[in-house]
């Protein structure tokens, strides 16, 4: 067995995954991130087979998106006017949704908000174009503290709540159905995601479903519906979501692998998705210089807060601190594309489609060559940290608490702060470019 794998519960060899989605300050969360296409697949399935205890029979049969989002809706820590929202608004029920998913199954923590112009040191703003398509998505979104409060909600209307694969699988043998709502059964299944891996999966482990894999999101997506419908409806009949040649009803349906070059078709953001990413990135940076200046002034004046925190403080200047960073790189690399456009050296008689293509080689042969150097450069920091201190930023819980752990060490912080800083580049390189390799 390696040394990074350990025996689950039932004795099942388990491979740790990086589940929480890690990122900095201001740094947007992209198609991939999130799994977007797969998040699609689920709720846009039209299979209305789940039973809706609010509604009255034959009528009480539903999709996965109605029955998860009128789950969140009845839930006891939801409030009036964001209860009315979801209801008024699909688009933004929807989308609440999909991200209250993600904190439902642990891929994102209770440290993400939405607002550009927080102050809070413990919480870190991150943008989700793919899914904050208009305004009301980008202005009313609950930070991921309180959606974890109005799942927790969705728990406690059920008395006692399951807790266990087993105990759900009672309750509907008594003949409770469902035998609970969505919600509670997402929380069990990600607790106990050993046992159900054990029971029901053949090809990946059950966490897989939710993790950029190569396997289609489609059938990750129906992998997930197969479960919910097991437990919540009905474990020994016919299940809608069953692949017909199975040979055992017990196994979900097939997840085969596919190519890498498949895979990267999937989760494709949009121009227009990356455009906004951006801006917001740099809105945030900039808000974090205007505070870091405000908190530099105050001290200069002598006006210090008795009650403010000043490690807080300390972190949102560290913040700010890599957030110039990234901005400084990012406003050299459209500078170098720029200069390489304008001087690009063009004959006097040519055809046109081979001068096009003539400047586009040399924009994009500077920007592989600027961020060649600018990984060299970056990788160079383990060895000679520069000004802004990486490892001093890792050590920082309250920097960054989305990365850190009392069992990982500095060198592995500051690696994975290096590649992230490095891929926010790559994102944002117009056109793109493909990752540099470092030289030897």
């Amino acid at each position: 067995m390696e040394k990074s794998d350990y025996k689950g519960q039932d004795g099942l060899v388990i491979t740790p995954r990086p589940l929480i989605i890690k990122g900095n300050d201001g740094e947007p969360l992209l198609r991939k991130t999130i799994q977007y296409d797969f998040l699609q697949a689920l709720f846009s399935d039209t299979t209305q087979c789940f039973t809706e205890p609010t509604l009255q029979a034959p009528n009480n049969k539903v999709n996965f998106s109605t029955l998860y989002r009128k789950a969140l809706i009845a839930s006891n820590k939801m409030t009036g006017s964001q209860r009315i929202k979801m209801e008024q608004f699909p688009e933004f029920g929807l989308v609440m949704a999909q991200v209250c998913l993600l904190v439902n199954i642990g891929r994102i923590n209770t440290t993400l908000a939405f607002y550009p112009d927080m102050r809070t040191a413990l919480r870190y703003y991150h943008s989700i174009p793919s899914l904050q398509r208009d305004e009301t998505t980008r202005q009313h979104m609950y930070d991921a503290a309180r959606m974890k409060t109005v799942l927790k909600g969705c728990t406690g209307n059920e008395s006692p709540p399951a807790s266990t694969p087993a105990e759900i699988l009672s309750r509907q043998a008594s003949g409770t159905i469902p035998a609970c709502n969505p919600v509670t059964a997402l929380f069990t299944f990600t607790a106990h995601s050993t046992t159900i891996t054990k029971d029901h999966y053949r090809e990946c482990e059950f966490m897989d479903l939710f993790l950029p894999t190569p396997i289609s999101s489609v059938a990750r997506a129906r992998a997930l519906l197969w479960l919910l419908y097991r437990y919540l409806e009905d474990s020994k009949g016919p299940n809608p979501f069953q692949d017909p040649a199975a040979k055992s009803p017990k196994y979900a349906p097939p997840l085969p692998r596919f190519s890498m070059e498949e895979m990267e078709q999937e989760n494709v953001d949009s121009p227009e998705e990356i455009e906004y990413g951006r801006k917001m990135l740099q809105y945030r940076i900039e808000f974090l210089n205007k505070t870091e200046a405000e908190y530099a002034q105050d001290a200069a004046k002598g006006k210090v807060d008795p009650n403010a925190n000043p490690r807080g403080q300390k972190a949102m200047k560290k913040k700010a601190a890599i957030g110039r960073a990234v901005q400084e790189e990012l406003a050299a690399m459209d500078t170098q594309s720029n200069l390489s456009r304008d001087t690009s050296p063009v004959p006097a008689v040519v055809d046109p489609a081979v001068a096009a293509a003539q400047a586009a080689a040399s924009a994009h042969n500077a920007q592989v060559n600027f961020l060649s150097q600018s990984e060299t450069n970056a990788r160079g920091l383990l060895a000679k940290p520069p000004a802004i201190s990486f490892i001093d930023y890792t050590n920082s819980r309250l920097l960054n608490a989305t990365i850190d752990s009392e069992d990982e060490d500095d060198l592995p912080h500051s690696q994975s702060i290096v590649e992230r800083r490095l891929a926010v580049l790559h994102t944002f390189c117009n056109p793109s470019v493909p990752a540099a390799v470092p030289p030897a």
